[in-house]
C-alpha cells in the first residue's frame, strides 16, 4: 500500500518558529494549556455553550444556534455526519470538513445567521489543497487496492482471534488490530473511505469490531478528539493528570497495564459509557444516530458466543495497546508542541500537533497513517494518502505567516513522549 508520490522529492525543513498569539482562542471552551515548569494551568473562555447546556436538538456554530432538521435528509456527507454535531457546539466540525467549497457557509445562512467570514490563514491553505486536487472528494477518498489490502489483513484478524484462538494467534491479532483495524475504523469514522455514507459506516463498524463498539470511537475521536484538541473535553487527555501523580518508576512498570486498560478503556468499558451513563467523555450520547444499541448488541453476542479465552483478549489488548496508545499519543496529547492560543482556529490546530517521520512509509504504516497529524486536523475528511502532498502546501503557508509547523523524526517524538510520561514535564521540540 503504497502513499508516497513525487511531493518527497520536495521536502524541505520545517517553518520557522514564531507567529502571531493572543490570549484568545475561537474555541469556545475551558483551554488546558502547560506552563513552562510543566504545570497545568486553566483558561476559561466561555463563547459556546456546554453539551450540557445545549438544546439536543439544535446545532450550534460559532456561539449561534439553528435547527437544520429540515436539511438532514439532503445532507451531502449522509446523516451520521450532521446528525453527529446535533446538541453541542459543532463548529470545528462545521469548519473541517467542508474543504472544497463554501456552500456549507450559504446553507447556514438559511437557517438563520449567516457564519462569520472564514478563516484568512485557513482559506488559503485550502485554496492550495483545492488547486492540487481539483477533482475534490473524487480523487481524496481511500484508494481502492489500499481498501483491498486493509480489507484482507482485517480478514486475518478475524480468522486468528475468533478461529484460531490461541494467545499467540490473539496477540498477532491485536497487531493487526492497532495497525489496520484501527486505520479502516479512523477513516471510516473521518468519512474518508467512500462518498457513500454506509461504505463508511461499515468500515468504522468492522475496523473496530475486536475491541468494542465503534460508535464509542466515533464519540471519543471524532466529537470529543478533534473538535476539542488537547483541551479539558479531550478524552485523549482527560486521564493525564492521574498519571502526573505518580513517580517515574512507577510509570515504567506501569506500562502494560497502561497500554491493556487503554483498550479496555475504549472497548468493552465504553458498552456502560455509551448504553448506562450516555455520556464519553463528558459528551452526550444520542441514541437516535449511529444505531448505538443495536451495534452494542452484535458486539456483544459475537464476543459472548465466539470469543476466545479471557487470556486471549488479555495478549490482544495488550499488544494493540503497545502500539496503538504511544503512536496515537506521540503527535499531541501529551506533547504539546506549542501551547501559544491563536484566534485562528486552523493556527491552533497546527499548533497543537506535530508530524513525525512524515517521509517514512514504515511509520506511516505503524502509526496507522497517522504520521502527519497536522494535516489530518485541518482536513479530517480527506484521504491519509493525500496528506503527504498538503504537508509541503502546509507548511509553505507557515512560513509565509511566521507560523510553527513541527515535523520531527520517529526518535526525536517518541523521545519527547517518553521524556513527558516519565517526568510529567512537556518536552521541548524546539
Amino acid at each position: 500500500m503504497p502513499r508516497k508520490d513525487a511531493a518527497r522529492k520536495n521536502s524541505h525543513s520545517p517553518a520557522s518558529s514564531g507567529g502571531e498569539s493572543t490570549h484568545a482562542s475561537s474555541k469556545g471552551s475551558p483551554l488546558s494549556r502547560s506552563s513552562s515548569d510543566g504545570s497545568l494551568k486553566k483558561e476559561v473562555i466561555a463563547l459556546a455553550p456546554q453539551d450540557g447546556e445545549c438544546d439536543r436538538n439544535l446545532w450550534y456554530i460559532h456561539g449561534k444556534s439553528y435547527d437544520l432538521s429540515a436539511f438532514v435528509p439532503k445532507h451531502p456527507g449522509g446523516q451520521l455526519a450532521i446528525l453527529s454535531g446535533r446538541g453541542r457546539d459543532c463548529t470545528a466540525l462545521f469548519e473541517s470538513y467542508h474543504p472544497w467549497n463554501d456552500k456549507h457557509r450559504k446553507v447556514l445562512a438559511a437557517y438563520g445567521p449567516a457564519a462569520p467570514p472564514p478563516d484568512p490563514f485557513y482559506e488559503e491553505i485550502k485554496a492550495k489543497v483545492r488547486e492540487a486536487y481539483p477533482r475534490g472528494s473524487k480523487e481524496t477518498k481511500m484508494r481502492w487496492h489500499t481498501l483491498m489490502g486493509l480489507s484482507s489483513m482485517w480478514s486475518l484478524m478475524i480468522y486468528l482471534f475468533f478461529f484460531h484462538r490461541t494467545p499467540l494467534a490473539a496477540a498477532v491479532a491485536g497487531f493487526i488490530m492497532a495497525t489496520v483495524g484501527t486505520r479502516l475504523a479512523h477513516e471510516g469514522g473521518h468519512y474518508q473511505l467512500s462518498s457513500k455514507e454506509w461504505a463508511n459506516r461499515l468500515g468504522l463498524f468492522l475496523g473496530y469490531f475486536l475491541t468494542g463498539p465503534s460508535m464509542a470511537w466515533h464519540y471519543r475521536h471524532v466529537i470529543s478528539h478533534h473538535a476539542h484538541t488537547n483541551q479539558e473535553e479531550d478524552c485523549d487527555v482527560q486521564y493525564i493528570w492521574m498519571a502526573d501523580l505518580l513517580p517515574g518508576w512507577l510509570k515504567i512498570f506501569s506500562l502494560p497495564v497502561v497500554f491493556g486498560g487503554a483498550l479496555f478503556e475504549i472497548g468493552p468499558k465504553s458498552i456502560i459509557d455509551l448504553a448506562v451513563l450516555r455520556s464519553m467523555g463528558g459528551h452526550r450520547v444520542d441514541w437516535r444516530i449511529g444505531m448505538v444499541l443495536p451495534e452494542i448488541a452484535v458486539w456483544a453476542l459475537v464476543h459472548w458466543f465466539a470469543g476466545p479465552s479471557m487470556i486471549c483478549y488479555a495478549c490482544m489488548w495488550l499488544t494493540a495497546g503497545a502500539v496503538f496508545v504511544p503512536c496515537s499519543q506521540v503527535a499531541h496529547a501529551i506533547l504539546y508542541p506549542d501551547n501559544r492560543k491563536y484566534t485562528s482556529w486552523a493556527k491552533l490546530q497546527i499548533a497543537e500537533s506535530v508530524d513525525f517521520a512524515s517521509e517514512s512509509d514504515f511509520w506511516y504504516h505503524m502509526a496507522f497513517g497517522l504520521t502527519t497529524q497536522v494535516e489530518h486536523h485541518l482536513f479530517p475528511g480527506i484521504g491519509h494518502h493525500c496528506y503527504d502532498r498538503i504537508r509541503l502546501l502546509t507548511r509553505e503557508v507557515c512560513a509565509k505567516h511566521n507560523v510553527q509547523h513541527y515535523d520531527v523524526s520517529a526518535g526525536t517524538a517518541f523521545g519527547a513522549l517518553w521524556s513527558r510520561w516519565v517526568t510529567g514535564v512537556p518536552a521541548p521540540l524546539a
